[in-house]
């Protein structure tokens, strides 16, 4: 008789979904990197694509949802200082 360790179940986490930005479809995703992390933020439009990494996926899609804001053109949210220092 044979035995040999059982391998890790590695299972792959991404979240998909579209919108409307005026005429244009912008999509984005969310994939882990690995089992723990880091995820990967994708999104993907006309002009090219945007991607970043982020410890958690929550922090990921906050970032998703100041992206989206930003396409949708609600700039009166959008303060590069502030989300430089993290607030």
């Amino acid at each position: 008789m044979h035995s040999e360790p059982a391998r890790g179940l590695v299972i792959s986490v991404t979240m998909l979904n579209v919108f409307s930005a005026g005429q244009a479809l912008v999509r984005w995703e969310v994939t882990a990197v690995s089992a723990e992390g880091p995820y990967r933020l994708g999104v993907y439009h006309s002009g090219g694509a945007i991607v970043e990494y982020f410890p958690s996926v929550s922090a990921a899609l906050q970032r998703e949802r100041e992206l989206e804001a930003l396409f949708m053109g609600d700039r009166s949210t959008y303060d590069p200082l502030s989300m430089a220092v993290g607030q």
